[in-house]
Order: structure tokens, then sequence, then C-alpha cells
């Protein structure tokens, strides 16, 4: 059987910043599972893994924080999101507008 491969870490955020903005809290909660799974098979050698391992970590933050009754904690994690889920080109202009 040949492994399925990860998706991508700009995907994975994409999809969680979808879920949260859905108010989907089950899709939500599947997706934050996902990239945090995701992330625990990880071959640690390129830059991707790197990406992939920083979405799995927060979506294992926002999970603990959605299950202790802190949602308003959440949005401090949006904008690592955003960033991560952002197409390469407006990460440059960004880097380069600074």
């Amino acid at each position: 059987m040949a492994d399925t491969p990860l998706p991508d870490a700009r995907t994975l955020a994409a999809a969680i910043l979808d879920a949260w903005g859905s108010n989907n809290l089950p899709v939500l909660r599947r997706r934050l599972a996902s990239a945090a799974e995701d992330a625990l098979n990880v071959v640690h050698d390129s830059w991707e893994s790197e990406r992939l391992e920083l979405v799995g970590a927060i979506a294992g933050t926002i999970r603990v924080l959605l299950e202790s009754g802190e949602p308003s904690a959440v949005a401090h994690y949006l904008p690592l999101l955003r960033h991560v889920a952002a197409p390469p080109a407006r990460i440059l202009d960004y880097a380069f507008s600074c």
C-alpha cells in the first residue's frame, strides 16, 4: 500500500482558517485533529516539514483552548495561520514593503 502524501502547510492552515471562519465547530475540530496528526508524521528534513510542524503545534494549542472553554484566546494564533496560508508571492511582497 502506497503512503498517502501529506498536505502542505499552506493547505492545512487555510483549511483551519476556513473552518474557523465558518463557525462550524465539528469541521474545525476535525481539521485541527488532522493537522496535529499530520505534523506527527513529518519527515524532519525540509522547510515544508518545519511549516507543517508549526501548523500542527498551532492546531494542538487551539484544540486545548477550545476544550478548556477559552475560544477568545484562539485569536492570538490566527495571524500565524494566515501567514502560513498566504501565497508565497504575498509573503515576498510583505517582506519587501517593510
